[in-house]
């Protein structure tokens, strides 16, 4: 019943007709409005987050966080467009752009960036400009912040 279907919809089927692939080469993966996952993530292809994502992931092509979508966790991508909220660290492999109702904390490193005005960007902005950024953010867990200098300085008063 559900197994063939003698060829009637072999069309809709073959991958030429679609008019946008992913660009990692996996399927597109959404996380609906009402989900909440607590872990780890790696997808091979696009996601898609307008739920809740309390974890890290590892996206090999892009990512995008819908207007009410929400992740806290480290982020590695190709590419990325945020329109809800972000807390943890962003490495964006080539372009990120962060619209309107964007609301992201934490350490961003990208290749390229644009920024919509009305967005909320609380942490540092690094734009290499380089095909792949050298290295990952520093983690918030450990308290690193990559613009201090020096960790015990003597103040006199």
């Amino acid at each position: 019943m559900f197994g063939n279907n003698n060829g009637k919809d072999a069309k809709k089927t073959d991958s030429s007709s679609r008019s946008s692939a992913p660009t990692g080469g996996g399927g597109v993966n959404t996380i609906d409005a009402k989900t909440t996952i607590e872990g780890d993530l790696k997808a091979g292809g696009d996601i898609r987050i307008d739920g809740t994502l309390v974890g890290n992931l590892n996206c090999q092509a892009k990512l995008i966080i819908g207007p009410k979508g929400r992740i806290e966790g480290d982020v590695e991508c190709v590419n990325a467009v945020v329109e809800g909220s972000f807390k943890g660290n962003l490495l964006v492999k080539d372009m990120l752009n962060l619209r309107e109702t964007a609301k992201v904390s934490g350490d961003i490193r990208a290749k390229k960036m644009a920024v919509m005005a009305g967005c909320e960007i609380n942490g540092t902005c690094t734009v290499t400009g380089n095909a792949t950024p050298s290295a990952a953010p520093s983690s918030h867990k450990s308290g690193g912040n990559p613009l201090k200098q020096k960790e015990n300085v003597a103040v006199k008063a």
